[in-house]
C-alpha cells in the first residue's frame, strides 16, 4: 500500500511539473518542429527492397559486386499494338535513330538471322515488340533525354512502355500519399466528430498528431536512409497506432474537469494517464520490436521508425498536449456538445446470450484458420503482387505478356580471366530448355559468319581475315605487340604460330593509334574506333576488375519451386568450374527472400506473442488471462491470412510479416480496454453478465474510434495507391484490424465470461480471507 501511494505521489508531482512548465515545453516543441521540418528533406529514401537483403545472401553479395565492377545499360521493352509490320519496321528504325539509344531488336525480314530468330518473337497479332538498349546507365542525363524522346516518338501509337529508366516510384508514391493523407484526415475528422465530447478536442487532437508525425519524419534523418515502405506509411500508421493516447488523456481530463478547475483537472488527469497510456503502449511497441529481429532488413527499418514514432507520440501527448488543453480551456468549455456515441447494451446482451454457441464456433474457425493460413501461397516478387490500381510499369508488363513471353534477366558472376571455363558454362546454359539467351565475353561474335568470338586467340593470318586488314601490317602489329609485352619467344618461333586474343589485339591497336605510334588511313581508323567502342560496351557490361559476368535470360515465372530448382541446377553447374560463383537476378532475390521468410515468420510470430503475453501477465497479474487475449488476436491474424487461400489468391510475404506484427501489437489494445473494464466492473457488480454488458458499452467509444481509423487508413491506402507493396500492406492491415474488432467485440467477452473461474484461479496475487473475516 505504501509503495502504491509513493508511486501515485510521484506521478502527481511529475504531472504538476509538466503542467507548470507548459510554456517551456511549448517552446521546446516549437524548436523541435523547426529542426524536423528542415531535416525532412535530408532523409534518404531507398526504393529497392533488395538493399535490405541480409549481407550473407548470395543475391546481396552478387549485387554488391555487380554495382562495384560492372556497368548495366538502361533497357526498355515497348509494345505497340494495332500496327502493320511495315509500319512497325519503320518505327523500329526511327527509334534506333534516337540519340542515347544504342540498339533496337526487331525482326527485319530483309536481313540474315540466326535460325533461332523468328518473326513471331517480335511481331504477332498486329503487335510489335521492341527490345531497346540505351547507350548509358538508366539514371544518366543522356538516357533520361532518350527516354523522353522515345515517348514523343510513340505519341499517336497505342503503346505500352515497360522500363525502369524513367520509373520514379518515390515521386508516384508521394503523389498517392498526398491524396491518401487528405482522405485519412477527413475520416479522422468524421470519426472524432462522432466520438468527441467537445468540438475543440478535435483541433487539439489534430495539432498533437501533426506535431508527433512531424517530429518522427524529421528525426528519420538520424538513420540516414529509410525504405520507401516506411517513408510512405509511417505517418499514417503512427497516427492510427497512437491515437488512443490522446483520447485517453483528454477523456480523463473531461472527467476530472466536471468538479475541478482546468489546471488541477489536467494535473490529476495526467498523473492517472501516464501509467495507463505507458502500459498500453508497451504491447504496440513489442510488436514493433519483434519486427526488428527480422533477418530481412526491412523489419529493422520499419520497426525502429515506428517504435520511435510511438515514443514521440507518447512524449507529445504527455508534454505538449497538456499545454494545449490549458491554452484552449475556454474554447473546450464553450464547444461541449451532446454525446453522439450510442449505448450498445443490446449488443452486450446479444453476445452474452450466444456465449455457448459463439465460443465453440470461434474455436472451430480458429483451428481451421490456423491450418489454412499455413497453406496460404506466398509470393516474393514485387512485380507479381496484384493491386486495385496498376501503374504503367505493371500494366505494360501484363499487356506484353498477353502476346509475347517476358523473360527474366539473370547473371552469373565468376572470377575473372578464364574464358575457356566461361565458354563452357555459356554453351551449357544455351543448351538448357529453360534458358532463352546467354551472353558473355566468351561468346561475343566479332565476324559476320560467326566463326570467331571476342576472346579467341588468332594467328596473324586469321586476324587479317577477320579485321580485313593487310597481312603485312598485321604481322608488324603482332611483332610490335610482342615487344611491348616482352614476349620475346615470338621472335624465336614462326610468327604465324604466335596467337593473340582478338580483345587484347584490338586494345593494343587502339592504344597505339591514340598515341600516334602507328598511323592508319581514315577508313581503317574509323573501323578500329567502331570495333573498339563496341568492345568497350561489351567489357563494361561483362568484365570487371576481379570478376566477369555471364548474362542469361530465363524463361517462365520469376519465382516458384520449379524456377528455384532451375536456379539450383545453374548454380551447381557453374560450381563445377569455380569454387565461388554468384547467381544474381530477380529469381535468386525471390529465392533468398523465401528462405529468410521462413525464419522471420517463426521469429516474429513467437516473439510478438511472447512479448505481448509477458506484458499482459504483469499488467493483469493473471496467468490465464493473457492466454484468452492472445488467443483472440492470434485467431484474428490466422483468419486474416486464411482469406487469400480460401479466395484462391496469394499473399505478398512482406505484408504477412509486417501486418501480423502490427495487428497483434496494436489491436491487443482493444482487448485490453474491454478486459480492464470487465475486471473493474466485476468487483463492484454481483452479476458478471451485466459486468460484461457494461464493459462493452464503456469500451465501445475507444475501440470504435481507434479501430475505425486504423481500418479505414488501411483500406484507403490499399485502394488508392498504385504501389503494389504499399497497397498490399494497406489492404491486409485494414482487413486484419476489422477482423480483430469483430472478435474483440463478440468472442472476447464470451471468453471472459466462460473463463471467469480460470482468471480467478490463475491470479498471481490472490486475496485470501482468514476464518475471522480479516484479510491475510
Amino acid at each position: 500500500m505504501e509503495e502504491k501511494k509513493t508511486s501515485e505521489n510521484f506521478m502527481v508531482k511529475l504531472a504538476a511539473f509538466i503542467v507548470n512548465k507548459r510554456k517551456a515545453f511549448i517552446a521546446l516543441f516549437a524548436l523541435a518542429c523547426v529542426y524536423s521540418a528542415v531535416s525532412i528533406s535530408k532523409v534518404g529514401v531507398v526504393n529497392d527492397l533488395t538493399e535490405y537483403l541480409p549481407e550473407t545472401t548470395e543475391t546481396r553479395q552478387g549485387l554488391d559486386i555487380m554495382n562495384r565492377e560492372f556497368t548495366t545499360f538502361g533497357s526498355a521493352k515497348v509494345l505497340v499494338s494495332n500496327i502493320t509490320y511495315d509500319k512497325a519496321l519503320a518505327l523500329s528504325k526511327e527509334i534506333g535513330d534516337i540519340r542515347g539509344i544504342s540498339g533496337v531488336t526487331f525482326f527485319d525480314q530483309e536481313e540474315e538471322h540466326n535460325e533461332d530468330e523468328k518473326l513471331e518473337d517480335t511481331y504477332k497479332d498486329a503487335s510489335a515488340l521492341y527490345s531497346i538498349t540505351f547507350e548509358e546507365e538508366e539514371d544518366t542525363e543522356l538516357s533520361q533525354a532518350a527516354m523522353a524522346q522515345l515517348r514523343e516518338t510513340l505519341e499517336g501509337y497505342s503503346s505500352y512502355v515497360y522500363t525502369t529508366v524513367d520509373k520514379d516510384d518515390a515521386a508516384a508514391l508521394k503523389e498517392d500519399m498526398r491524396v491518401i493523407v487528405v482522405i485519412v484526415i477527413f475520416i479522422i475528422l468524421v470519426v472524432l466528430l462522432f466520438t468527441s465530447k467537445t468540438y475543440m478536442e478535435i483541433v487539439i487532437f489534430l495539432a498533437v498528431f501533426g506535431v508527433a508525425a512531424l517530429l518522427n519524419m524529421g528525426t528519420n534523418y538520424w538513420f540516414g536512409e529509410i525504405s520507401f515502405v516506411t517513408n510512405a506509411v509511417g505517418a499514417v500508421l503512427q497516427l492510427a497506432l497512437a491515437i488512443d493516447y490522446a483520447i485517453i488523456l483528454f477523456h480523463r481530463f473531461m472527467e476530472e474537469h466536471e468538479d475541478k478547475e482546468t489546471i488541477e483537472a489536467i494535473t490529476v488527469a495526467l498523473s492517472k494517464a501516464i501509467p495507463e497510456i505507458s502500459s498500453s503502449s508497451l504491447t504496440t511497441v513489442s510488436g514493433m520490436v519483434a519486427l526488428m529481429f527480422m533477418q530481412f532488413g526491412i523489419g529493422m527499418d520499419l520497426g525502429r521508425v515506428l517504435t520511435k514514432a510511438i515514443i514521440l507520440s507518447l512524449l507529445t501527448v504527455f508534454l505538449f498536449m497538456p499545454a494545449l488543453i490549458v491554452m484552449f480551456s475556454r474554447a473546450i468549455d464553450r464547444t461541449v456538445h451532446p454525446n453522439f456515441v450510442p449505448t450498445i447494451n443490446f449488443w452486450g446482451k446479444f453476445v452474452v446470450a450466444l456465449r455457448y454457441i459463439g465460443v465453440p464456433v470461434f474455436l472451430v474457425i480458429v483451428a481451421a484458420a490456423s491450418k489454412y493460413s499455413g497453406l496460404c501461397p506466398y509470393i516474393y516478387d514485387v512485380n507479381s503482387v496484384e493491386s486495385s490500381r496498376k501503374n504503367e510499369f505493371m500494366a505494360s508488363k501484363e499487356r506484353i505478356q498477353e502476346t509475347f513471353e517476358v523473360t527474366n534477366t539473370m547473371a552469373i558472376v565468376v572470377p575473372k580471366g578464364d574464358y575457356e571455363k566461361e565458354g563452357k558454362i555459356l554453351k551449357r546454359l544455351e543448351a538448357m530448355d529453360e534458358v532463352d539467351t546467354a551472353l558473355g565475353l566468351a561468346n561475343v561474335e566479332v565476324s559476320e559468319d560467326g566463326g570467331y568470338i571476342l576472346v579467341d586467340k588468332l594467328s596473324p593470318r586469321e586476324f587479317s581475315e577477320v579485321a580485313e586488314v593487310d597481312l603485312d601490317l598485321v604481322r608488324a602489329l603482332y611483332q610490335f605487340y610482342a615487344l611491348e609485352e616482352k614476349q620475346y619467344s615470338a621472335f624465336m618461333k614462326n610468327l604465324e604460330d604466335y596467337r593473340i586474343s582478338i580483345i587484347d589485339m584490338v586494345d593494343f591497336i587502339y592504344e597505339q593509334k591514340e598515341k600516334g605510334g602507328i598511323e592508319f588511313d581514315d577508313e581503317l581508323s574509323e573501323e578500329i574506333d567502331d570495333l573498339y567502342d563496341a568492345m568497350c560496351d561489351a567489357r563494361e557490361q561483362l568484365e570487371g576488375e576481379e570478376y566477369d559476368r555471364l548474362v542469361f535470360t530465363l524463361k517462365g515465372p520469376v519465382e516458384g519451386e520449379e524456377t528455384f530448382a532451375v536456379i539450383d541446377r545453374i548454380r551447381a553447374m557453374a560450381q563445377e568450374y569455380y569454387d565461388k560463383v554468384y547467381v544474381v537476378g530477380d529469381a535468386t532475390s525471390n529465392y533468398d527472400l523465401s528462405t529468410s521468410f521462413r525464419r522471420d515468420n517463426v521469429i516474429i510470430s513467437v516473439l510478438t506473442a511472447l512479448f505481448v503475453g509477458i506484458i499482459l501477465l504483469f499488467t493483469f497479474q493473471s496467468a490465464g488471462l493473457p492466454f484468452l487475449l492472445v488467443l483472440t488476436i492470434q485467431g484474428s491474424i490466422w483468419i486474416n491470412f486464411s482469406v487469400p487461400y480460401l479466395a484462391s489468391g496469394t499473399m505478398y510475404f512482406l505484408s504477412y510479416l509486417v501486418v501480423s506484427s502490427i495487428q497483434m501489437g496494436a489491436t491487443i489494445d482493444y482487448a485490453i480496454v474491454i478486459t480492464s473494464r470487465y475486471l473493474d466492473l466485476r468487483g463492484s457488480m454481483a452479476d458478471r453478465k451485466k459486468a460484461v454488458v457494461e464493459s462493452l458499452n464503456q469500451s465501445f467509444p475507444t475501440i470504435i474510434t481507434s479501430g475505425t481509423i486504423l481500418t479505414s487508413a488501411g483500406f484507403v491506402i490499399g485502394s488508392l495507391t498504385n504501389n503494389v507493396v504499399i497497397a498490399s500492406l494497406g489492404k491486409t492491415l485494414g482487413r486484419g484490424t476489422l477482423i480483430s474488432i469483430i472478435l474483440v467485440m463478440t468472442v472476447l467477452p464470451q471468453l471472459l465470461l466462460l473463463g471467469d473461474k480460470l482468471i480467478d484461479k490463475t491470479e498471481l496475487t490472490r486475496t485470501v480471507k482468514t476464518g475471522q473475516g480479516k484479510e491475510a
